[in-house]
């Protein structure tokens, strides 16, 4: 018997104390496939796209994208910024030059107040001298901040 009382005594605290969640909140959205070409030939084909946006320790956002695709020559970069930083991330390809990779785009370290954030980044293919350059960006993300 005071197995039994002993045992619901613990099941009873065990759902009466939960933890604060600190979790960052995150927000996402998907955008259907793109292709983006030239005139030489350069084609860059995203077959997925989810965009999200999350709280970070330094309160502000990240904003990123995951995408897959591929592309038909000889390398890529996906431009990335935050707080004044400007970069190119290289776009790892496999041997059939398809991708499927995380890219942190940019970052904030203080809060953002509009109610809806749109990200834009750009992805260059190489081919020899010639580049392609494709504009992408998401659909319009809600602020975590805000909820």
């Amino acid at each position: 018997m005071k197995k039994i009382t002993f045992l619901l005594l613990v099941l009873v605290l065990a759902v009466s104390c939960s933890e604060d969640d600190n979790s960052p909140k995150e927000t996402s959205c998907y955008k259907s496939a793109e292709s983006f070409n030239n005139a030489n030939g350069i084609v860059l084909n995203l077959t997925s796209q989810k965009w999200y946006m999350k709280e970070n320790n330094l309160g502000g956002v990240d904003l990123g994208v995951s995408i897959n695709g591929d592309i038909q020559r000889d390398s890529a970069t996906i431009e990335t910024y935050g707080d004044g930083c400007f970069g190119n991330a290289k776009i790892d390809l496999n041997s059939q030059k398809t991708f499927n990779q995380d890219f942190g785009i940019s970052f904030t370290t203080s809060p953002i107040s509009d109610k809806y954030i749109t990200v834009t980044t750009t992805i260059l293919v190489f081919s020899g001298q010639d580049t392609l350059k494709a504009d992408i960006s998401s659909n319009p993300l809600e602020n975590v901040q805000l909820y």
